[in-house]
């Protein structure tokens, strides 16, 4: 579902995801780390369009529930936020 959505958005849109189980927070990380990632083969002196990246991270690692929000709501503690923009379009599926 994830590369689905991912493929859905927009050149300048945004994805935000709420995982409550790391599991689910571990495929969300992978999915958006590869949109992060340049797929240049090393060695080359200059990275072709195509093998840019096409996502940008939003969050530097995972976001996390204050404790203030924990305090007010306990299921919050196991929550993760991890969120990215679209930066250029693609052919076929993007992650």
């Amino acid at each position: 579902m994830l590369p689905d959505a991912v493929d859905a958005l927009a050149v300048g849109g945004r994805l935000a995801v709420l995982s409550y189980h790391s599991l689910e927070d571990r495929a969300v990380k992978q999915v958006l780390a590869a949109g992060a990632r340049s797929t240049t083969p090393p060695g080359l002196p200059v990275e072709p369009p195509e093998h840019a990246p096409y996502l940008r991270l939003l969050t530097r690692g995972a976001e996390v529930a204050s404790p203030d929000e924990i305090e007010d709501n306990p299921r919050a503690a196991s929550v993760r936020l991890r969120a990215a923009e679209r930066t250029r379009t693609t052919t076929g599926r993007a992650a």
